[in-house]
């Protein structure tokens, strides 16, 4: 089973939020779709092909297409003049269909993944923990920034892939309001 959920603490400590996620599901929960709060399946039918994306890559982390996002991602949209920018739902909502094409292939990432959402087997959680205290990104220890980024480097490197769902795209608003640069939801 694939438990598709937004995890939050209070304290801002997003590794154990993502750790308390598995700990309080069942064994029955196989995988963990973790999303950022600001994300939104576009498709309906986004589960069957989670699922079967599920089905062909078991051992792996999968993320997907999203547009707005850490320019260093390499989930970032093709189309990202347009879509960054958009406020239309309807392109986001083209933009999806048409990743369609690319419906069950991946791409393996080897570099920054951004886990606005990331698809998380509990078979790599029982021995790849997230980190729980404070991480080091490039903006300093945090226990919010970096924590992704933190796990999917440790994971690469005990041979297992991140993969992006070249047939998945996911809105996210990342500081459509504010701006690229506002960081007050770190606070």
């Amino acid at each position: 089973m694939i438990l598709d959920i937004t995890p939050y603490n209070t304290d801002k400590n997003l590794g154990k939020a993502y750790n308390d996620a598995f700990r309080n599901t069942s064994d029955e929960v196989t995988h963990i779709c973790f999303r950022d709060g600001d994300t939104c399946w576009l498709t309906p039918d986004y589960g069957v092909h989670l699922a079967e994306y599920v089905r062909l890559h078991p051992t792996d982390v999968l993320t997907c297409w999203t547009n707005r996002i850490n320019e260093r991602a390499e989930q970032q949209v093709k189309q990202v003049n347009t879509l960054r920018k958009s406020y239309d739902m309807r392109d986001h909502l083209m933009a999806g269909s048409g990743y369609r094409r690319f419906i069950y292939e991946t791409t393996p990432l080897r570099s920054f993944v951004s886990g606005f959402c990331m698809v998380v087997p509990r078979s790599v959680w029982v021995n790849h923990k997230f980190a729980e205290q404070q991480v080091y990104s490039d903006r300093g220890p945090t226990n919010m920034l970096g924590v992704d980024n933190d796990f999917t480097n440790r994971i690469r490197a005990a041979g297992i892939q991140v993969l992006r769902m070249d047939g998945l795209y996911i809105w996210h608003t990342y500081r459509l309001l504010q701006g690229d640069n506002d960081k007050t939801h770190l606070l």
